[in-house]
């Protein structure tokens, strides 16, 4: 939960990107053609151009570029057990199915490149990159890219209709430090503050209704990270994955990035900006950001304009985390700044000990969370109102901690166990 990444991106992708190469699908747009041999394709290593690509005994492809490029909208690619040194950029509605193969960046120079108001071109790092509606991307493992593992955008209008299911997301993230290790540009440190080169699965804006389900997310900086860098990100579904050992960033991050997502009045313009609607709901969600800043799941905005609301936690298992459980910062604004975390709502989760790492907030002479925490919910000035009801909070020093500008609904109905103070208001 580093809030100069939360700032340096803000300002570096408001502005419409302009994609090098690429013909983005949108939503609804009809799947033309009749693809390959009935819309399916295979890659194996051992493949032949020449070869009647009817299974993967017989694939025609090599790469998974290859075959993506060559498919019809709407096709399959199908990717034989093997490990494939590449980045794959998907700019078409399509199936990828994984037979126990891997995407691996080691190696490899990424090539997507986009145009970036104040950076100029930019080479996006991750391994996976969407940019379409209605992908279906499942069965994969994808590992060792200096950024996000797989990073999906609306970078031309809204996707919609993304799936990302049965993969493991493992060991990205691998460019940061002090110096950094990568040249890319969410790496750059701030003084000794390392940079945060992204997530392992990233919706960077203009994503819809898309889903997140059944993943073994670990062993990246962070988990899941929603933002609206490129437009409003709303009403998806982080599902049933398995969010671990991220270790210092949030197992899943859902930020206000953009400061376009209210007007000058503080009302929210959700067709421009916004990360608002999305559902975190039976995930396992352990052991994240215990050596940077991390939470379990995360609400944050980062400048005044910013927004993260009416979202829902639910039915999830958060413990072992580096800061509270679920946590919620809005932070200290400028006179006349507005910012919106109200709506989001916390019920039915198990939520074990956590802030393992202790929560310094906007810093001293403010106030700070030091001891092990369930739910967190600070603002600096801003009122907030939320909703923490029927949770289970165990094995905490703080149950529930509330600064004072907040309002929370439900709190009498959490059950409470081994917990020295199990509401904290008032800070």
């Amino acid at each position: 939960m580093r809030h100069n990444r939360f700032v340096r991106l803000a300002v570096a992708l408001l502005a419409p990107l302009l994609v090098a190469g690429v013909v983005v699908a949108q939503a609804g747009t009809a799947f033309a053609g009749t693809g390959h041999h009935g819309h399916v394709l295979y890659v194996s290593a051992s493949a032949k151009h020449w070869n009647s690509d009817r299974s993967c005994r017989s694939a025609a492809f090599k790469t998974i570029q290859s075959a993506v490029n060559a498919a019809s909208a709407g096709g399959t690619v199908v990717v034989c057990p093997g490990t494939y040194h590449e980045q794959v950029v998907i700019a078409k509605p399509l199936t990828l199915t994984g037979k126990q193969a891997t995407i691996d960046e080691t190696g490899v120079t990424p090539t997507f490149k986009v145009t970036l108001p104040g950076l100029g071109t930019q080479t996006i790092f991750a391994a996976v990159v969407m940019t379409s509606s209605w992908i279906d991307f499942t069965g994969f493992r994808v590992q060792h890219a200096q950024g996000e593992g797989i990073l999906a955008a609306g970078l031309s209008g809204p996707v919609s209709g993304i799936v990302i299911s049965r993969n493991a997301v493992v060991h990205n993230d691998l460019g940061g430090g002090v110096p950094p290790k990568s040249t890319y540009f969410q790496c750059a440190a701030e003084g000794q503050a390392p940079g945060d080169c992204g997530e392992g699965v990233h919706f960077a804006g203009g994503v819809a209704y898309s889903t997140i389900r059944d993943n073994f997310i670990a062993d990246n900086s962070g988990g899941v990270l929603l933002s609206d860098d490129v437009g409003p990100t709303h009403d998806n579904v982080v599902e049933g994955n398995v969010v671990t050992d991220n270790t210092t960033d949030c197992g899943i991050t859902v930020p206000g990035h953009n400061p376009n997502a209210l007007n000058s009045a503080g009302v929210p313009q959700p067709s421009v900006a916004g990360v608002y609607r999305n559902v975190i709901r039976g995930n396992v969600v352990t052991d994240n950001g215990v050596q940077g800043e991390g939470a379990g799941v995360l609400f944050a905005n980062a400048t005044a304009g910013t927004a993260s609301y009416d979202n829902l936690v639910e039915g999830n298992y958060i413990a072992g985390n580096g800061l509270a459980g679920v946590t919620m910062h809005a932070h200290t604004l400028p006179p006349g700044g507005h910012e919106d975390l109200n709506g989001n709502v916390i019920v039915g989760n198990s939520i074990g000990k956590n802030n393992l790492d202790g929560d310094t907030l906007d810093g001293p002479p403010g106030p700070s969370d030091l001891k092990t925490t369930g739910v967190l919910v600070f603002s600096g000035g801003t009122p907030v109102a939320v909703t923490v009801a029927h949770n289970h909070i165990f094995n905490n020093f703080f149950g529930v901690w509330l600064s004072t500008p907040v309002t929370a609904f439900g709190l009498r109905t959490n059950k409470f166990s081994h917990v020295i103070i199990p509401i904290s208001a008032g800070h």
